[in-house]
């Protein structure tokens, strides 16, 4: 600065008691956000994304969380999935009961917020309740338990959600169909059958079949065309497929972009279904993040979004959801029982590198 210069910029250089709180903003801005600095987007993803861009969402926390929650979740999408309140063991706890306790909490938000509803998950091998793991009965009984669960939780939300993930995780990354209580108990063909059912008890649903890996299992992705292909050669109702997305900084970009580019050849909507980026690769106890990892974390974002527009064609965009909203949400840590940083949103809910990366992808 020249000796003897005023400290505020001419504009604002105005002595009164206005010009000098201006001037002092204007300073404090000029700090934290110098001139070669991008100026912070106050565009949310969902006005930007030219297709759904949304998140997974908890029940508990839309209610009794932190309210940053629920406000980043109205503010930034326009799709919501249900994280785990519409999985098996959840929703149908007992023979005879169900419990809609959760899902309506989501399902009634997406409602009111005005936001697309994307159910999860009617079929997995994971999410099998006690009751049905100690089910006894002949092939008969085990079909009509199975039918009974699609049609009911479908039936519940006809007309609410729009579209499905019918069965999930089904194959293994050998490609190979796994060995799961609902193939041992109703043969290989019960994927198929899935489908059948619900599109009988919502006739304008999409339907879509869900898996993790098709970016590093080219055998898994292979398993997922061809019974696509088979499906169509059957009449089998099929609408889309979703590629969860559970990747980390170091992931290959030849493999998202091979998964995208066969996915998109299958002529079915594709769902980016539950993207995260993992930066702690090895899984250690107290990771912090570094601004190198910070960027490249932002770098995946981006090129994720950036070829998922530029691969799939507009009329096959189901959109991209992320696997809930914040850092503090994310399932990661509990999985592998170590610190990570995987969402667009830190622990207190304000906007990572990672979401100027799902910016710069969507532009």
């Amino acid at each position: 600065m020249v000796a003897g210069a005023s400290p505020f910029p001419v504009a604002v250089k105005k002595y009164t008691l206005v010009g000098y709180v201006a001037a002092l903003a204007l300073l404090l801005n000029c700090a934290h956000n110098p001139p070669d600095a991008p100026m912070a987007d106050e565009t949310p993803l969902r006005t930007v994304a030219p297709f759904p861009f949304g998140a997974a969402l908890s029940p508990t926390r839309l209610t009794t969380g932190t309210p940053l929650y629920r406000q980043t979740a109205e503010r930034e999408f326009s799709s919501v999935t249900a994280e785990n309140h519409l999985k098996m063991h959840h929703v149908h706890p007992a023979q005879d009961r169900y419990d809609w306790s959760g899902s309506d909490v989501i399902v009634g938000f997406a409602e009111q917020s005005k936001k697309r509803m994307h159910g999860h998950t009617l079929v997995w091998h994971e999410a099998v309740p006690n009751w049905v793991k100690s089910f006894s009965g002949d092939s008969v009984a085990w079909e009509a338990l199975f039918k009974t669960h699609v049609q009911t939780v479908v039936g519940k939300y006809r007309g609410r959600i729009v579209s499905w993930d019918v069965v999930n995780e089904a194959f293994d990354d050998k490609g190979e169909l796994r060995n799961s209580i609902w193939r041992e108990k109703l043969g290989p063909d019960f994927i198929a059958r899935a489908f059948r059912y619900a599109r009988e008890a919502d006739p304008a649903v999409k339907l879509f079949y869900n898996d993790y890996g098709q970016e590093y299992s080219p055998a898994k992705l292979r398993a997922m065309v061809r019974m696509v292909q088979d499906f169509r050669l059957r009449g089998v109702p099929i609408d889309g497929v979703g590629l969860q997305f559970h990747i980390n900084v170091n992931t290959s970009e030849p493999g998202i972009t091979d998964a995208l580019r066969q996915s998109a050849a299958t002529g079915l909507l594709v769902h980016i279904s539950e993207l995260d980026v993992a930066m702690n690769t090895a899984k250690t106890t107290n990771f912090q993040p570094t601004p190198e990892l910070l960027n490249r974390q932002k770098q995946k974002f981006q090129f994720v979004v950036k070829t998922y527009r530029d691969t799939v064609p507009k009329a096959q965009q189901h959109g991209i959801t992320t696997w809930n909203v914040g850092d503090a949400d994310s399932w990661i840590p509990n999985f592998c029982k170590c610190s990570d940083y995987p969402l667009p949103f830190d622990v207190n809910y304000q906007k990572k590198p990672a979401y100027d990366g799902i910016l710069a992808g969507l532009r």
